[in-house]
């Protein structure tokens, strides 16, 4: 996923790169267990301040359901869209301040989003960050449009425990002295609902 991009910075805005990717990204992040490459097509366009990439990109990575604890393999689609900057001119190699450009001061700072003095261009931060994003929080083989074994256990659990009304009621012996005074409160508010059923 690396670009290098200085024949396309000497060209006028507009200017378009077309690659299509199938690459392996098993090395991109420990964490991620990628099935399959990273497979679709980025374009590279030249705009006032350097670059932006888009795209549409696929992959599968192996991912622990949150229910059952199986793993199973989770396909993830995503876009991109992206600014780089370049750190130096391309006509002069001077180093270019991130006052010259338009955007917010985070994202002119970002490492990922630079192009090196060598004008290479590396998508492997960005793609990173965004599988993760496109993950869901609390995966369950659902997401995957699987039946999970672990679903009826949950129903199970649950209609044995019945918390009603979908609180916790927790007892005033256990009950955290600094919290003795909403604890009050929320009781007054319930018996007034209480109440006011009975009275209508």
């Amino acid at each position: 996923m690396y670009f290098n991009v200085a024949q396309l910075l000497k060209e006028t805005i507009g200017a378009i790169r077309r690659y299509d990717l199938a690459d392996d990204i098993r090395q991109l992040d420990p964490e991620l267990e990628p099935l399959s490459p990273l497979i679709g097509t980025v374009q590279l366009l030249r705009i006032h301040s350097g670059i932006l990439v888009t795209g549409e990109l696929s992959t599968a990575v192996r991912v622990n359901c949150n229910r059952c604890l199986s793993p199973f393999v989770m396909p993830v689609r995503f876009t991109l869209e992206e600014s780089f900057r370049p750190l130096t001119d391309i006509a002069t190699g001077r180093y270019i301040h991130p006052d010259k450009f338009e955007g917010s001061a985070s994202d002119l700072e970002d490492e990922a989003l630079l192009i090196t003095e060598q004008h290479v261009l590396n998508l492997s931060e960005i793609v990173r960050q965004t599988i993760w994003l496109s993950l869901p929080m609390y995966p369950t083989c659902d997401d995957a449009g699987l039946d999970c074994t672990g679903s009826e256990e949950l129903i199970a659990s649950l209609q044995k425990d019945k918390i009603d009304d979908d609180r916790i009621v927790l007892s005033e012996v256990s009950l955290d002295p600094r919290w003795a005074g909403l604890w009050s409160l929320q009781r007054e508010l319930d018996n007034n609902d209480d109440d006011a059923r009975i009275g209508s």
